[in-house]
């Protein structure tokens, strides 16, 4: 059923989030991973630009494993506990989009961090 009211909207979309921050593990170690790298990025003296590429992917991953949690809990409703290959192929693409992402945010690590890291030393 539709949302009526944008306070509903809102409830159920953090309801989500809460939801998979219960049950997925690589959820947390997405966090940690945040909120290591919002940190270090404090403690480095990242300016806006970089600050913002840091936000960004930071959101692109959170909404790559969300997105994949959702496949996986839509495709494991439909399937129970048979095994269907078209649904494994569907898991495996999703669970690679956040690989993906999560290539990508190290490579913005190293990228934005690496320079002034080594700066330091």
């Amino acid at each position: 059923m539709k949302n009526r009211l944008l306070k509903d909207s809102f409830r159920n979309a953090f309801s989500g989030i809460f939801q998979a921050f219960k049950t997925e593990r690589n959820i947390k170690l997405h966090c940690v991973s945040a909120i290591l790298a919002i940190v270090f990025a404090y403690i480095l003296k990242f300016q806006v630009i970089e600050w913002i590429l840091i936000v960004f992917i930071i959101t692109v991953v959170f909404v790559t494993e969300l997105l994949n949690t959702a496949v996986e809990y839509s495709i494991d409703m439909v399937c129970g506990n048979k095994y269907n290959e078209i649904a494994k192929y569907a898991k495996d693409i999703a669970a690679g989009a956040t690989l993906i992402a999560a290539v990508g945010a190290i490579c913005v690590f190293l990228l934005l961090y690496l320079p002034k890291i080594i700066q330091l030393i």
